[in-house]
């Protein structure tokens, strides 16, 4: 439109950008080879191989994502809760749930595991927002020791009145 400034891309600007674009996924090794016209098909699946919900000891860890799955799916995930439909805002939830992953009985028990503190890092590396986002509103946790933490919780409220 004339009236806000803005023009509209031409036909061979949109085409450049594509070639360009192209080039940065063939560089990256996403696509094969930048120029043929069949390598419009971007291959993701080798990076969604890297993914996984339960480490092992031999994996280089790069960073911790929060995800929100039906429980049946996140079952074979190391650190997971349950949430149901309750009172707690997400904000709060959020906060529970990054305390019960640092505070989980399987790194008290293994406290001297060099992954298990790794895996702890990562998770202070994650930002609130990104927690705050992949929870559901409206939530109650139940799972292993989420009342724990949530009585925790209040007690430190009080103590800072």
């Amino acid at each position: 439109t004339e009236g806000d400034g803005k023009q509209r891309k031409t036909k061979a600007g949109k085409e450049a950008e594509n070639e360009a674009w192209q080039q940065i996924l063939a560089e990256d090794g996403i696509i094969e080879g930048g120029d043929d016209e069949d390598g419009d098909a971007v291959d993701d699946t080798g990076e969604l191989s890297q993914l996984t919900g339960k480490p092992t000891p031999q994996d280089v860890i790069l960073c911790a994502v929060p995800v929100c799955a039906p429980y049946s799916v996140l079952s074979q995930y190391k650190y997971r809760v349950k949430l149901t439909p309750g009172a707690v805002k997400r904000g709060k939830a959020s906060k529970q749930c990054v305390e019960m992953f640092l505070h989980s009985e399987n790194d008290k028990k293994k406290s001297d595991d060099v992954g298990t503190k790794r895996d702890n890092d990562l998770i202070k590396l994650v930002n609130e927002n990104e927690w705050v986002q992949a929870i559901i509103g409206d939530v109650r946790i139940t799972s292993a020791g989420a009342s724990k933490v949530a009585k925790k919780q209040k007690g430190n409220k009080g103590k800072s009145k």
